[in-house]
């Protein structure tokens, strides 16, 4: 089967997306301009301050000046004189007085110091926690299995390493559920976000089934015949999960028989070049080859009968058959 890249421009982008993303550069362009003016306006308060801060500044100046003169000359003693009066106004707070001093004239940085602190301290943690994906695994099936995330990311990091060294495994689960009986703006959404993951995204495994359209399917791996000869559960669509042990794993009693484990072929795109798609691809490939060389050992020696659930048949017009 010949492969061919994906071109986006013809996956049907319709006028109704070009106008959102026509409305959110003006929406954009808008906020950059009132930030702007925002800052010129705070710019030429500051401005204005210490203008009048300096005039201030000066206008003691002159007065203490003044002062000195009429006491060198004479005309009024150091105990009239309007510095030393100054200064002995003057009293140094104490105690609780100094504290409430201190909190009327510095309350406001102290607050903003207090919440930064909380901000900053929470993004560090927020980020020292945060689990991050050794690997990721897109499922685009059309069945229940988009809303068994959890139990598909369980059974994943059973095979997966610790690929980015921070003491634990954690595979990244994104369910893309694009079912033939969508209307047609939930399908449009959610086929665009396939195609954002596959021209940014990381994801290499796609868990697939025989409603995933054939668009999607040129980019998947049909020749893994060749990495696993002579096991019967590999087909052109990847590894079949028709098996007994596949349902218990993924706690999917009901599973339809037609889910396979599909995966990309490395291909440079807007995200990733061909070297590091090709580094994704070689350790997603070692999980997936864990998973086939193990379920397939378990399938035989139980004798495994297979699923006896068929999947989902539409009509013509993409409607759920009875």
């Amino acid at each position: 089967m010949a492969k061919k890249d994906i071109n986006i421009e013809n996956m049907g982008v319709d006028s109704e997306d070009f106008e959102y993303e026509k409305k959110l550069a003006e929406e954009e362009q808008l906020k950059r301009q009132q930030a702007e003016e925002k800052k010129a306006a705070e710019a030429a308060a500051r401005e204005k301050r210490k203008r009048e801060a300096e005039k201030e500044r000066n206008r003691q100046i002159e007065e203490e000046r003044r002062e000195l003169l009429k006491m060198k000359s004479g005309l009024t003693s150091e105990e009239d004189s309007e510095l030393t009066k100054k200064d002995a106004a003057f009293e140094k707070p104490h105690g609780a007085a100094a504290v409430a001093n201190f909190w009327y004239h510095y309350k406001f940085i102290i607050v903003f110091s207090f919440i930064t602190l909380l901000i900053v301290g929470f993004l560090i943690y927020t980020e020292a926690t945060r689990k991050r994906d050794d690997i990721s695994v897109m499922v685009i099936t059309d069945n229940d299995l988009t809303q068994r995330t959890a139990e598909i990311e369980e059974f994943f990091e059973k095979y997966c390493d610790d690929l980015d060294g921070n003491g634990y495994v954690h595979v990244g689960v994104i369910a893309i559920p694009i079912s033939k009986n969508l209307d047609a703006v939930t399908k449009n959404t959610y086929s665009q976000k396939f195609l954002a993951e596959i021209q940014t995204g990381e994801g290499m495994i796609v868990i697939t089934d025989s409603h995933t359209e054939d668009q999607f399917m040129e980019v998947m791996k049909t020749d893994l015949d060749k990495d696993f000869p002579g096991n019967k559960y590999i087909d052109e669509q990847g590894f079949s999960f028709n098996s007994k042990v596949m349902s218990e794993e993924l706690k999917y009693e009901l599973m339809p028989n037609d889910v396979h484990m599909s995966i990309r072929i490395p291909q440079d795109t807007m995200g990733l070049s061909k070297e590091e798609a090709q580094k994704y691809y070689d350790e997603s490939f070692e999980v997936y080859k864990r998973i086939v060389d193990d379920i397939t050992a378990r399938c035989e020696e139980t004798n495994d009968p297979g699923l006896d659930t068929e999947p989902v048949k539409y009509d013509t017009d993409g409607e759920k058959a009875e």
